[in-house]
């Protein structure tokens, strides 16, 4: 159950610290006080969306914090745990939320920063909380059908799970074989395009490295005169000088006389041996030098070879690809879709195959699924209808029909009939509704009353809460069109719920504000120039004061006072006899 609230710079909200308490909480106020404003941080804290038009004007953020008190409840653990969210022994979960102004929103578990999925993953656990609009949800096939699917536990999940992984698979083969089916025209220009530019790229014979090499032997061939020239005066100076005024010639005068010196001083032996060895390395270089020149060649013709290769080669890059490596990896894709292309017949047989499979075992999944459902529905009815007695609706009929759409092109054939399917299965939920005796059952949609459709809401989300197994629910306004008798009957309902959950309510009936076990007030105040809400938990006396405000508007007489009272003690009397039983 939620313990506390803190609010921080959230609406008309500068600071808020609420304390509430097990059982049935109220909280009441006039009209436009803000009541649904801490509805609205509750659902924050549950992962709801977040705006930064939240914030309070003149603050840079908003932030919100709640404390849960978790109880036993193993699900919640384990989704905690699965999220590294630690939980001590006081079994306390802490929620922060904060918003800035710059839209971002920072959550935080226990301490730990989590995304928002994980808190409206865990928040669906601990709370259900029941909008002044969610009524009008009711009137979704889709949301219908997700409460016939939560109401039929986890049978229903896994069968559901089932039927949409194998949707997804049958409609990923549909859709591959569609592609294949394309334009036979089509595929044969794609065939004689691609057969084109292989041969085109096959005939070129490209070699890795090739186009390096070339462009080197076009550079010496070019610069043959040159490269010549440059060789034969290097060698001629390091080695071929007939005046004896080569590198060597001089270099073997000056070991010679190093030799001689060392004679005198030995440590001049090491000199002598290095000028010997670059004498040796020079000798070696000289050598290399005139059989490079002797190579040399000035072959016009081959240069005029090389220079077209590299123009052949530079035509295929501008087609195909940056380099010889891409052009040889485009061929080697063109090669593999020449060969998917002639194996489309093949791949075809295999999809009809795979495809007749899949929508067998969908056929028998999404038939196990409509059985499933056809049982919750059975329940939910009885369930449903034993509710309505409880809350004044006791002539009332409720059923859940089970439809099926006809579709002759996509559908799946099923019971004799081709019918429509998705990845929720075939069938389509619809609650029916008579109000009053002698009335055929309509649409829930077709419901003018909103009294009505706020009470069939109330049994729902008491029989959904029971069916999951949530702590804590909250209700904003579930008095819409609702009074006397009625309101008595709904406000019980509440309370009865308060006996096994945590509730929290937003109304304006004392009907059912007078049974609450805890009473919350809300105003709104201006204090220079700035308006603030406020909420305070009311003793005996001044639930009394609201009571009477309550029911008598503007003016709080005597008799009106007198009323508030005699309705306390009436629900204290209540409450007393419903914990007995």
């Amino acid at each position: 159950m939620l313990r506390e609230l803190m609010i921080e710079n959230f609406a008309l909200i500068d600071q808020l610290h609420l304390e509430f308490g097990p059982g049935f909480n109220i909280l009441t106020g006039e009209t436009g006080a803000g009541k649904s404003i801490i509805i609205d941080t509750v659902s924050l804290l549950l992962g709801g969306r977040s705006s930064w038009e939240q914030i309070r004007a003149g603050a840079d953020s908003a932030r919100i914090e709640g404390v849960f008190d978790l109880g036993g409840r193993p699900e919640v653990d384990n989704l905690l745990a699965d999220w590294g969210i630690p939980v001590g022994d006081d079994r306390l979960l802490v929620v922060s939320r904060e918003i800035k102004k710059s839209g971002r929103s920072r959550c935080r578990m226990n301490g730990q920063t989590v995304t928002v999925l994980t808190l409206n993953e865990v928040g669906r656990l601990l709370m259900d909380i029941h909008g002044q609009h969610e009524h009008q949800s009711l009137f979704s096939a889709v949301s219908q059908r997700e409460i016939l699917d939560r109401f039929g536990g986890e049978q229903i999940k896994e069968e559901a799970d089932r039927v949409a992984a194998l949707y997804t698979k049958w409609q990923g083969i549909k859709k591959e074989l569609a592609s294949l089916e394309t334009d036979e025209a089509e595929e044969q220009r794609r065939v004689e395009l691609i057969s084109f530019q292989l041969q085109e790229i096959e005939a070129a014979q490209l070699q890795p490295g090739e186009e390096e090499e070339l462009s080197r032997e076009r550079d010496i061939l070019a610069g043959a005169e040159r490269l010549y020239a440059y060789i034969a005066e290097a060698y001629q100076r390091f080695y071929g000088m007939d005046d004896g005024g080569s590198i060597l010639d001089h270099l073997g005068a000056g070991v010679e006389a190093l030799t001689k010196a060392a004679e005198v001083d030995p440590a001049l032996k090491p000199w002598v041996e290095t000028t010997s060895q670059v004498a040796c390395e020079i000798e070696e270089v000289a050598r290399e030098l005139r059989t490079y020149r002797d190579q040399i060649t000035f072959d016009p013709e081959r240069l005029n070879q090389v220079e077209e290769r590299l123009d052949a080669i530079a035509k295929l890059k501008r087609k195909y690809g940056q380099g010889i490596p891409e052009i040889l990896d485009y061929a080697a894709k063109l090669r593999k879709e020449l060969g998917s292309l002639g194996d489309r017949t093949e791949r075809q047989q295999e999809l009809v195959q795979q495809l007749a499979a899949v929508e067998a075992e969908l056929i028998t999944a999404v038939q196990a699924l409509s059985v499933l459902r056809r049982e919750a529905a059975d329940r939910l009815e009885a369930a449903v209808m034993e509710q309505l007695h409880e809350v004044n609706m006791g002539k009332t009929v409720f059923k859940v029909a089970l439809n099926r759409i006809p579709d002759a092109q996509k559908g799946i054939k099923l019971d004799g009939a081709e019918v429509a399917v998705g990845k929720d299965g075939v069938d389509q939920v619809e609650f029916m509704v008579a109000p009053n005796p002698g009335e055929g059952l309509r649409p829930l949609a077709k419901i003018a009353s909103g009294g009505e459709l706020s009470r069939l809401m109330l049994v729902l989300k008491v029989i959904l809460a029971e069916a999951d197994q949530i702590p804590a629910m909250v209700f904003d306004e579930i008095d819409t069109g609702i009074g006397g008798r009625t309101a008595q009957a709904v406000a019980e309902k509440l309370l009865l719920l308060g006996e096994t959950h945590q509730v929290i309510c937003v109304t304006h009936l004392p009907q059912i504000a007078s049974l609450a076990h805890h009473h919350y007030y809300i105003e709104k105040k201006t204090h220079e120039e700035r308006t603030k809400i406020k909420v305070r938990a009311l003793d005996q006396e001044e639930r009394v004061e609201e009571l009477a405000r309550m029911l008598g508007g503007a003016e709080v007489t005597t008799t009106t006072r007198e009323h508030a009272r005699e309705m306390l003690q009436l629900a204290a009397a209540l409450r007393s006899e419903m914990s007995r039983t």
